[in-house]
């Protein structure tokens, strides 16, 4: 036994994991401090910001606004952020995100009458208004076009209300909700991808897992509830309108906010997700479409000032020096999902995705008195900043009659930071042999407290024990497995196969 100890120190942990160095948060407020900033949108070309200012006497009529941003600096042009607002609109019509096509970026929504209308800019204080030949009603929202960067071809998603406009979740007087594919060259093709019955007072899947698209494709994905009650993904294709959507997700959990990516460089998809409104995501993984996504990393932030953690979501991928990096919030857990999401304060993280070695950063600074959300990537001249929205806490003030901040964090990418070690610098863990059959060894760690979780590829404990730096993998089935492990001072993830 001795020897084969021996032996087996010479293995090390194939696929690391660790959350590792934390920079000081550099996070100031921009823009004009009289002006109502909501949902911030950064295009994927062109340096524009997309926005809407909300007037705060009603919390429903809006105004579109895009603007600039300086790719060196980060600033915005100019500096106010009211560069051209192409039309009014209100809260549930705004242009949702970009679209790309081969002439560049443009975006479409709808104004508070419900004329669609499609906007491609030309500068950051210009653009062309053009209307799209469709009915004029009022009760469609959440437009999402796709984003063809090299094809000469416009979609857009959107939701149609039954009755009013609204989200599902405090419409009561909608009996369903369709989703919907515009094709913007031929608007006669509005097609009906799925129609979801009302939920009230909870929300319909496709408010859950909102309608993206895998962006630089033509594949949707949007949720749907399964025969468990759980929410899952399914995925359209925009090409072949009349086929019907497939699942893409089959595990136990109920996906939140899930947002999909496509890595530009291995062609692989992963599909990102909060699970069960807890300070937990799932980064599901796939290599072609119409496949599953399967579990492939696990996401918990170690929140530094937040006691009850809670909605790890609004993940906003993007890549930098060939390196995938996401984005997302989380908040202080409330009753329910409304007070969570609106009424607490939070944290914005950033995280690698799928690198050998799993890295957060805490971005923002924390004020217990703001609430913060949507989180929003730009990379410019090989500088990445976060911009996000952050309102006052005042539960008795509807949320919309509120005034948005707009905030933007520096990265660790920026030469403007200084990185600090910290308590979740590396820590020298070992975790072998790997691959295994039956009895794995951990070293490295000094504290004496601490405690061991073995994940399957569904996300479910397997295995749990306190204090031991051993443990007996026998009795699990042949595959990969996720070990987590967690002390005062650090936690330690690694990728296993068991034999």
């Amino acid at each position: 036994m001795k020897n084969r100890l021996l032996h087996l120190l010479i293995f090390s942990v194939a696929f690391k994991i660790s959350l590792a160095q934390q920079f000081e948060p550099n996070d100031i407020r921009i823009g004009d401090t009289t002006v109502n900033y909501v949902n911030p949108e950064i295009s994927p070309l062109g340096n524009y910001m997309l926005w809407i200012e909300v007037d705060t006497s009603n919390g429903v009529l809006a105004k579109v606004w895009q603007c600039g941003i300086n790719p060196n600096t980060g600033d915005l042009i100019p500096p106010n952020g009211k560069g051209f607002s192409p039309f009014l609109s209100n809260v549930y019509a705004r242009p949702a995100d970009w679209g790309v096509d081969s002439l560049g970026v443009y975006y479409v929504g709808a104004t508070f009458a419900g004329q669609i209308k499609f906007v491609r800019p030309i500068s950051p204080t210009d653009a062309t208004v053009t209307d799209i030949a469709m009915p004029v009603v009022n009760k469609r929202r959440v437009f999402y076009p796709s984003q063809l960067p090299n094809v000469n071809r416009r979609f857009v998603s959107y939701i149609l209300n039954d009755s009013i406009n609204g989200l599902s979740i405090t419409t009561p007087q909608n009996k369903y909700y369709e989703l919907r594919l515009l094709d913007l060259d031929n608007p006669a093709n509005d097609y009906l991808i799925e129609q979801q019955p009302s939920n009230y007072p909870g929300a319909v899947p496709m408010d859950v897992i909102v309608p993206r698209w895998i962006k630089s494709t033509h594949y949707l994905t949007y949720g749907y509830k399964d025969a468990n009650n759980k929410v899952q993904a399914k995925e359209f294709n925009a090409y072949t309108p009349l086929t019907p959507p497939i699942a893409v997700t089959n595990d136990p959990a109920t996906k939140i906010d899930g947002y999909p990516v496509l890595n530009p460089l291995t062609n692989e998809q992963y599909l990102m997700c909060g699970i069960n409104t807890t300070d937990t995501a799932f980064f599901y993984k796939r290599t072609s479409f119409g496949a599953m996504f399967t579990y492939n990393e696990r996401v918990v932030p170690p929140s530094m000032h937040l006691t009850n953690p809670a909605l790890n979501q609004s993940h906003e991928p993007f890549l930098f020096n060939n390196q995938l990096y996401s984005t997302f919030q989380i908040n202080e857990k409330g009753v329910n999902y409304l007070e969570t999401t609106l009424n607490k304060p939070g944290e914005i993280w950033m995280t690698t995705i799928d690198s050998l070695q799993q890295t957060m950063w805490l971005l923002s600074h924390f004020d217990s008195t703001l609430n913060i959300s949507e989180p929003e990537p730009y990379v410019g001249n090989n500088k990445v900043w976060v911009y996000y929205s952050a309102i006052k806490i005042e539960p008795s003030k509807p949320l919309l009659k509120r005034q948005f901040q707009l905030r933007r964090c520096e990265t660790p990418m920026n030469d403007t930071t200084t990185v600090v070690e910290n308590q979740y610098s590396l820590n020298p863990v070992k975790v072998y042999p790997n691959p295994v059959s039956d009895f794995i060894y951990v070293e490295g760690i000094s504290d004496i407290n601490f405690e061991i979780r073995i994940y399957d590829l569904q996300g479910r404990c397997a295995y749990q024990q306190k204090n031991l730096n051993y443990i007996d993998l026998s009795p699990l089935n042949t595959g990969i497995y996720l070990l987590e492990i967690k002390t005062a001072i650090f936690i330690h993830r690694a990728k296993i196969i068991k034999k």
